[in-house]
């Protein structure tokens, strides 16, 4: 068991935190049970997608919906039981989402209920393409879907959540305790080397490491719950040919679920916060998969213009009231759309705006939270000073070289600076803090693409 800690990140103080217990998400004094569930298939856009079924046709919950031609038997299952009302697509006609009309009596496409320990590699291998578990489960290096049939050389399965207002682990395990369990037992029948569990120095997750993993407890600030974090400091990606899947608590869940109850596990904590929240009303609360967004806004959003963020505000995308949450999000986060410049902003002291680098008196001060809203202040500006993004990196990476040698496409550099060790996520701080207005996250993301489809294929 090792002990790790960071020193270097950043907890954003955004104001609009979630308090209290998880709570059943109730729309004016009622249960709020959905009337549409959406599959957001945005993440999988390098899937080449087989549309298994059309709109119109009855579909149940765990029933498969598109298969991956890469990967022939993985599957991306239905989140609901009803009819599918629409077919989502965009450029090029890429699949982005499939709706799903709820029916009044939900049904669910039964799976065998097995014993990890009972099942060989290859069966329970299809049995978790055929729930569509392998949705779940990411690869490094280039941050892609994981190949079932591939056997990783290491599982690491992070319980730590440090992205602003993200549930915490524990929240999407109460309840499900003996399916986490049976997930990691899973998970140790799909490799073989070691499956490492990260979790919070002060965690609750104790009682449930019982399986024999690899225990570890990390502190420190965001981006402590970094897959890339946890990789770099315990087994280092060396090579392209390395091969490491990772997968959050609530992944684990999902695997256990399948296993134990024999349908796919639907039920999510989802936290609702930010600056744009009525106050009192940001909280966790208990919804589905896929939620739309119209149920977790209604009666819990200030006046005036908003912008609706599925996921962490670092990392999340943007949504419209009448969208939903994306495939791998638990939070909603609301903040005020900037429609107007603030006149002479730079002459004034900004005690009440929030500096990463000290430009204004905020940044002496300690233990604020800060209004945030969408503005960027300022504009594109020569990318030359690295000390900002190194503070809020705790990886042994030369951030600004690094993002430099993916713009210009050298790769060979790029790979020398560390670039198999990073995914997307690994540098939102570090646009966060970006003097120069940089968008690393978009850089870093198209990288890896790019870079995985010479080396890979």
């Amino acid at each position: 068991m090792a002990k790790l800690k960071i020193t270097k990140g950043l907890d954003v103080p955004i104001k609009g935190a979630p308090t209290g217990p998880v709570q059943p998400l109730l729309v004016d004094g009622r249960p709020a049970k959905p009337k549409e569930i959406a599959l957001d298939f945005s993440p999988f856009l390098m899937i080449k997608p087989k549309l298994l079924k059309k709109a119109g046709e009855m579909v149940k919950v765990g029933e498969p919906l598109v298969a991956g031609k890469q990967v022939p038997g993985r599957m991306f299952v239905s989140p609901a039981s009803g009819v599918i009302k629409e077919v989502h697509r965009g450029l090029k006609r890429r699949l982005l989402s499939i709706v799903i009309e709820v029916s009044e009596n939900e049904e669910f496409k039964e799976f065998p209920q097995e014993d990890p320990a009972d099942l060989s590699r290859e069966h329970l291998t299809e049995l978790l393409m055929e729930g569509g578990i392998f949705a779940h489960i990411r690869r490094r290096p280039f941050d892609l879907l994981a190949d079932p049939h591939q056997t990783p050389r290491a599982i690491f399965v992070s319980a730590v959540e440090t992205a602003p207002f993200q549930p915490s682990a524990e929240m999407q395990v109460e309840g499900f305790e003996e399916e986490f369990a049976v997930g990691l037992e899973a998970l140790k029948k799909l490799t073989d080397g070691p499956v490492h569990l990260v979790y919070p120095e002060k965690s609750d997750f104790k009682p449930f490491t019982e399986a024999a993993v690899e225990t570890h407890t990390i502190e420190g600030p965001h981006p402590a719950g970094n897959h890339s974090v946890h990789i770099q400091m315990l087994s280092p990606i060396q090579s392209v040919e390395e091969n490491i899947w990772t997968l959050r608590a609530l992944d684990v869940v999902c695997i256990g679920h399948l296993l134990k109850q024999g349908r796919i596990h639907t039920d999510r904590v989802v936290s609702i916060a930010g600056p744009g929240v009525l106050d009192g009303a940001a909280g966790y609360f208990r919804t589905r998969a896929g939620a739309p967004v119209s149920s977790l806004i209604a009666g819990r959003v200030e006046k005036g213009a908003m912008r609706f963020v599925s996921g962490d505000l670092l990392m999340g995308s943007k949504v419209d009231a009448e969208g939903f949450l994306g495939f791998y999000d638990t939070q909603l986060s609301v903040v005020p759309e900037s429609t107007h410049r603030e006149m002479l902003h730079f002459f004034r002291l900004g005690i009440d705006k929030y500096s990463a680098s000290r430009t204004y008196l905020s940044g002496f001060l300690s233990d604020r939270i800060y209004d945030f809203n969408t503005s960027n202040h300022g504009e594109h500006r020569a990318f030359v000073i690295a000390k900002p993004y190194d503070a809020v990196m705790p990886m042994n990476i030369p951030t600004m070289q690094l993002v430099k040698a993916v713009m210009a496409e050298d790769f060979d550099l790029a790979e020398e600076l560390g670039f198999l060790e990073v995914a997307p996520e690994d540098f939102a701080l570090a646009t966060f803090v970006c003097p120069s207005k940089m968008e690393m996250i978009g850089i870093i993301e198209k990288g890896l693409k790019e870079y995985a489809v010479d080396v890979l294929h």
